[in-house]
């Protein structure tokens, strides 16, 4: 009886631990959802605010980006302007809008307007082209679509730092960057080298924000993967305030 009663009473202490021990785990995961994972899909996981209107600052390879120099054979010309402004090539019926494909889109100098289409699909639309990209949250969603200019994106948010120590709630954490691979492109041109990518390019982003002096930017790290090649760019934003200066021109190729 001695025996029996001594192991009653550690059952409630035995349950205590293992309580215990799955809520730091938890705790322990953070935003992201596993140990040292990326954080969970979706609008309600996001780590950082990426939403709202921004506009190129070109700080790199000013010259290819801003020159109204034709850019590779099958886009046209185009037209260059200052800070912000739109270098918009003018298209070729065969390959219609290339330079604005996904791997080149962005360093073409313009406006962007981010936001949530729902709470698993994150939208960049561009004013230059008048082009959008779509960011899924749920690659295990609805059939990918076939090759297009824009591709297929699926998007995962990153997180670090912030580590628990003790007990107490797990701290918020230090830094979150959006990743987004895209596949199922159809090929591009990049304004940059003035290089064409193939349809077999895996295109690797990663989207960060940083304040300076008050004043939001937005850097998009890219790695440009087709075949042997390797090119990474980068390409800085700045916030603005509201949509007035988003004036979509130039390509109007249709995208997913």
């Amino acid at each position: 009886m001695r025996t029996l009663a001594v192991l009653v009473s550690a059952v409630p202490v035995t349950l205590l631990l293992v309580a215990g021990v799955s809520e730091a785990a938890g705790q322990g995961r953070g935003a992201g959802g596993r140990l040292g994972g990326p954080a969970p899909s979706g609008r309600g996981a996001a780590p950082v605010d990426l939403t709202g209107y921004w506009v190129s600052i070109v700080t790199e390879d000013w010259i290819e980006r801003m020159s109204p120099e034709s850019p590779p054979s099958g886009t046209g010309g185009g037209r260059g302007g200052g800070r912000g402004g739109a270098a918009t090539p003018v298209s070729d019926p065969d390959e219609p809008c290339r330079v604005h494909g996904a791997a080149g889109s962005l360093r073409v100098p313009g406006r962007l307007n981010i936001s949530w289409v729902d709470d698993s699909t994150l939208q960049v639309a561009m004013d230059a082209g008048t082009q959008s990209r779509q960011f899924h949250f749920n690659p295990a969603g609805p059939a990918r679509p076939g090759r297009s200019l824009q591709g297929y994106s699926v998007a995962t948010w990153q997180t670090g730092g912030g580590g628990r120590r003790g007990r107490g709630p797990a701290p918020a954490p230090q830094w979150g960057s959006l990743q987004v691979v895209t596949t199922n492109m159809t090929g591009g041109y990049l304004l940059t080298s003035r290089t064409s990518y193939s349809e077999n390019t895996v295109l690797t982003e990663e989207f960060i924000t940083h304040a300076d002096f008050g004043v939001e930017y937005l850097t998009v790290t890219a790695t440009i993967q087709d075949g042997a090649s390797t090119r990474v760019t980068s390409s800085t934003f700045k916030q603005e305030p509201d949509g007035s200066k988003f004036n979509p021109s130039g390509c109007q190729t249709v995208t997913p």
